[in-house]
């Protein structure tokens, strides 16, 4: 540091951050971890895990905490503020003003403490590598810097997908232009009886140089039968967000902080639906920026209530990359939730690309290279390709095998060029989990796609 930078350092009674700020220390974060969780973590850190501070205002709606700190060995008071928000790529962005409200230098104390709390937040949240992003870098860099520290984790995956945001109108955007796709899948389900009660949500979005091209569809499965009870298709405007679900015709959402989904509504004539999230169970990241949360959860078919969980899965993606395969949820009462999905739906029906992410007696566990290897199959007419009904669960650890069979299928042919056309499939299924010798009756729901 220069001696004129380090007598203003001491000289100044006011210290911030700025993405471009020339020091690190001072540039703040930008997070690809969720809002809530970040939130969460700076909360308690400025409540219980720094002397002599004292929170006066945290509100999550604005993302704004502050906070009072006394000086050691005085009566002196300085005003910290922290402010959490969601940046244009739906990271989670993090900056810290620290003042004095004496006059004259603070003696470099304001510097002091944005340069503590940092480390602090980075290690409470697990902020580990590719999860810290440099603001100054365009995005394209940031999937190159992301590329390269999660190689070591498994060099067989593709790069995490890149978040992006339409370039306005014009020849040089539209030379430049590469489409995205987003999904967000919200799947309900609960078993009573023999019977189980599946209520799969699918919204999706595809930029394009001109807008957005968005699509809603949801499915009520119950007593082993499948009623595809809401489809809407629609083209917007461009948009700074476009992975952010939108309401459309007879579904209507209540959305909190950084999209925290708290309700879906549909109503339409005589019928409706009302799927309310609970406590958050268990929640993961994946390495291509998808997010996991697993919810307890509560459905209300007209004036029925029933209690259940819910799956609230996000994925992004390069359109010309093409996305990754089939997902799931399974669970086994208290005991056990798990989300599956493969990584590399390239592979086949043999492949062994799928991750496996699980609580289990509230520990959370995680396999990769996983098989689900097609057991038993069936031939689906409407696209003139075969569809799995079974699959044998192998882990290459041993620590994980078990067997799925679906007890109700939903299969769609969409459109497509060639004799073999694309296919979505949706499937309850039951079966067994062994993790460690242990045997879990499992049921559940797989979403299947071939291209």
């Amino acid at each position: 540091m220069s001696s004129s930078r380090f007598r203003a350092a001491f000289d100044e009674n006011l210290a911030h951050t700025n993405a471009d700020h020339p020091d690190p220390a001072f540039r703040g974060r930008t997070y690809a971890i969720p809002f809530a969780r970040v939130w969460a973590a700076i909360v308690e850190i400025a409540s219980n895990k720094l002397k002599g501070w004292t929170v006066t205002e945290a509100d999550e709606d604005l993302g704004i905490l502050r906070a009072e700190c006394k000086v050691t060995f005085s009566k002196k008071l300085d005003d910290v503020e922290i402010r959490l928000s969601l940046d244009e790529n739906a990271l989670t962005r993090v900056d810290m003003s620290s003042a004095s409200r004496e006059e004259g230098g603070s003696l470099g104390r304001n510097n002091r403490r944005i340069r503590k709390f940092f480390p602090l937040l980075d290690k409470k949240i697990e902020a580990g590598p590719g999860k810290i992003l440099d603001p100054r870098v365009p995005l394209a860099g940031m999937v190159i810097v992301l590329a390269g520290a999660l190689a070591g984790c498994d060099p067989g995956e593709p790069p995490p997908p890149e978040p992006t945001v339409e370039e306005a109108d014009t020849s040089a955007a539209v030379r430049n232009f590469e489409a995205r796709s987003y999904e967000r899948h919200i799947v309900f389900l609960t078993v009573g009886g023999d019977s189980t009660l599946l209520v799969p949500l699918s919204f999706s979005a595809r930029t394009q140089p001109e807008g957005v091209s968005r699509e809603i569809r949801g499915w009520l499965a119950r007593s082993e039968t499948w009623d595809p009870f809401f489809s809407e298709q629609w083209d917007g405007p461009p948009n700074s967000a476009p992975w952010r679900i939108l309401p459309r015709g007879s579904v209507r959402l209540i959305v909190g902080q950084g999209d925290a989904l708290e309700t879906i509504l549909f109503q339409e004539g005589g019928r409706s639906l009302e799927m309310s999230l609970g406590e958050l169970l268990a929640e993961w990241s994946g390495q291509q920026a998808q997010t996991y949360r697993v919810h307890e959860a509560s459905l209300t078919l007209s004036d029925q209530t029933v209690e259940g969980y819910l799956l609230d899965l996000t994925r992004a993606w390069a359109t010309g990359d093409g996305p990754p395969g089939d997902w799931g949820i399974l669970v086994s009462g208290d005991s056990l939730h798990a989300v599956i999905e493969d990584l590399r739906p390239d592979l086949g029906p043999e492949g062994g690309a799928f991750t496996v992410r699980a609580r289990v007696s509230f520990l959370d566990r995680q396999w990769q290279g996983v098989q689900l290897i097609w057991s038993e199959v069936r031939s689906f007419e409407a696209a003139r390709r075969n569809v799995p009904l079974g699959w044998e669960i192998q882990s290459p650890e041993e620590s994980l095998s078990g067997t799925l069979v679906s007890t109700s299928p939903f299969l769609e042919a969409l459109e497509g060029e060639g004799p073999m056309l694309p296919v979505v499939g949706l499937f309850q299924v039951s079966g067994t989990f062994i993790l460690d010798g242990d045997e879990y009756p499992v049921y559940g729901f797989i979403r299947h796609t071939q291209r």
